[in-house]
């Protein structure tokens, strides 16, 4: 993915920037999902379990094998906790927030 970066000479503050950004773009990628098949769990209810909801999303959206595993172990991990929906409208609203930088 990052060929092109090791062709290039960037000083070692744009790589880590660079770095940073990728992070947290593909954090957003991973919420993203996760929040997807939640959703897609309340809209089918009852009608499937929660192993057959995700078989049924990454067969609508393949993915790397990495970001399906880390949509599957976060959508396990947060079923049928309290407080898992999404805020409409504020998802991301911290995910580009550099912490005070």
């Amino acid at each position: 993915m990052f060929d092109w970066l090791r062709r290039r000479r960037l000083s070692n503050e744009a790589k880590r920037k660079l770095l940073i950004a990728a992070a947290r773009a593909e954090e957003a990628i991973v919420e993203t999902h996760v929040a997807n098949v939640l959703d897609l769990m309340a809209l089918l209810g009852t009608e499937v379990d929660v192993d057959r909801g995700l078989e049924l999303y990454h067969e609508m959206l393949p993915m790397d094998e990495h970001i399906s595993a880390t949509v599957t172990n976060r959508v396990l991990a947060r079923y049928d906790s309290p407080g898992v929906a999404p805020v409409p409208g504020r998802r991301f609203e911290n995910v580009f927030r550099d912490g005070g930088r």
